[in-house]
């Protein structure tokens, strides 16, 4: 490979990172307190929406994102050869197990926006989500945030392209479950306090009460 080539090579990688931290920024912006309470201000009646078009909208945009980063030429760093193709199914299947356990305990219509599009509906106000303890909520806090780690480290083999994108995407996990944190333990309080105290973030976890 010629210098020209290496020089290309590392603006697409930069190219890579840039649109991906922009679709995180774009993603975790739209899930601030100050986003919504601006919504909230600028269109009251259409605030139950807003669930709704923030999932559809960064659906679409990481559809796009993920369509573009395929057309990229790739080069293999790493292959799950061997063993190590055991451990890759190994940790693939955990979480695929952390995706349904959650879905099972999450309130996926509250997630989606639907409970909001339903109370909306009826001309009532939208209540408040309860902390939930219960199925994997009490092994582990976050199981999806746990699921998705382990998908960007077993998910692909490893290439130049996707390792930078899955550098970013690990990075951005671990700063928005953070944030999750502090948004929940300023939301609920001490109560989410103690259940913190008790349940591990992201793997299993269990102290007495």
């Amino acid at each position: 490979m010629n210098e020209a080539q290496m020089m290309a090579g590392d603006g697409v990688l930069l190219r890579v990172c840039l649109w991906t931290s922009l679709w995180c920024v774009f993603h975790s912006l739209l899930a601030t307190h100050g986003w919504r309470a601006l919504v909230v201000r600028l269109f009251p009646r259409w605030n139950a929406f807003s669930r709704v078009i923030y999932v559809v909208a960064s659906t679409v945009t990481l559809l796009a994102l993920l369509a573009w980063l395929r057309t990229l030429p790739q080069q293999r760093l790493w292959e799950w050869e061997g063993i190590w193709a055991f451990a890759r199914w190994l940790g693939l299947l955990e979480a695929a197990f952390l995706f349904w356990a959650g879905a099972r305990a999450y309130d996926n219509r509250h997630f989606l926006g639907l409970s909001q599009l339903r109370d909306y509906a009826l001309g009532r106000q939208p209540g408040e989500t309860p902390l939930r303890t219960d199925g994997i909520l009490g092994v582990v806090r976050h199981p999806w945030y746990s699921a998705t780690l382990l998908a960007l480290v077993f998910g692909l083999p490893w290439t130049d392209i996707n390792a930078v994108w899955r550098g970013v995407f690990l990075l951005y996990t671990l700063v928005g479950c953070e944030l999750e944190e502090r948004k929940l333990l300023r939301d609920v309080g001490a109560p989410y306090a103690e259940y913190r105290r008790q349940v591990g973030r992201y793997w299993p976890r269990r102290r007495p009460r």
